[in-house]
């Protein structure tokens, strides 16, 4: 643990349990109302930065494991590699910024923030999210944007097959190729207005912007059951 009088607090992930790491960030943050926090040696290690509170950042020097910044409570999460399976999962507030890529589940059921992977996301990327944003700067695989809720995707790459199956809201870009899209998804023209977001969002968190966007939105067909629909529903299913 850091000494000295460099206001950041440098937790070398070598020598203490995650659930020590924890109990030192919150400690700082009773005890100093915010905490600036270095991580280093991380290894990939498993729920680094779990439910971390409002006036947190975090900076985590490695790749990390599972379900690192899960539950995030509206700190700031910056993490300098790739990371595993649930990343930023049920965050209900926050930032979470990822150099590398990115495993299974990034972003699921997100409420709000923004969840950044600067590389690849792996399947289901953003799957029920219920608010908030996730942006890719590279390539998302399978099922992504799965019965969301709520909430905006963008990927700045190509998006496998599946991408928004069973989607009931919520407003995902693409930059690049589009496989067989899910059920029930439906293209729309992108207003120069939501282009503008794009942009201004992508420069924000320093990820390069393809030439152009396809936005694809529910169909409802899905929103309540009809008979006529039901070859939909049996291909949701």
């Amino acid at each position: 643990m850091s000494t000295t009088d460099d206001p950041t607090l440098t937790l070398d992930c070598d020598t203490l349990a995650t659930r020590e790491i924890h109990r030192l960030i919150r400690a700082r943050v009773a005890e100093a109302g915010s905490a600036r926090v270095r991580l280093i040696h991380p290894a990939a290690r498993h729920n680094l930065g779990v439910a971390m509170p409002e006036g947190v950042h975090l900076t985590i020097e490695g790749p990390a494991g599972y379900y690192a910044a899960g539950l995030n409570d509206g700190s700031t999460v910056e993490i300098r590699g790739g990371v595993g399976w649930g990343l930023a999962e049920s965050m209900r507030d926050g930032t979470v910024v990822v150099d590398g890529d990115a495993a299974n589940a990034a972003a699921a059921s997100i409420r709000a923030g923004t969840v950044v992977v600067r590389g690849n996301a792996s399947t289901r990327a953003g799957i029920a999210m219920k608010g908030g944003t996730l942006i890719v700067g590279g390539n998302v695989g399978p099922a992504a944007g799965f019965m969301m809720q709520k909430g905006r995707i963008v990927v700045c790459g190509d998006a496998d097959d599946g991408i928004a199956d069973s989607m009931y809201e919520g407003t995902i870009f693409v930059g690049g190729r589009i496989g067989q899209p899910g059920s029930d998804v439906v293209e729309e023209d992108v207003s120069e207005a939501e282009r503008g977001e794009i942009l201004a969002l992508l420069e924000r968190w320093k990820v390069p912007a393809p030439a152009r966007f396809r936005k694809l939105v529910s169909g409802r067909a899905l929103w309540n059951f009809r008979k006529a629909d039901l070859h939909v529903w049996k291909s949701a299913l």
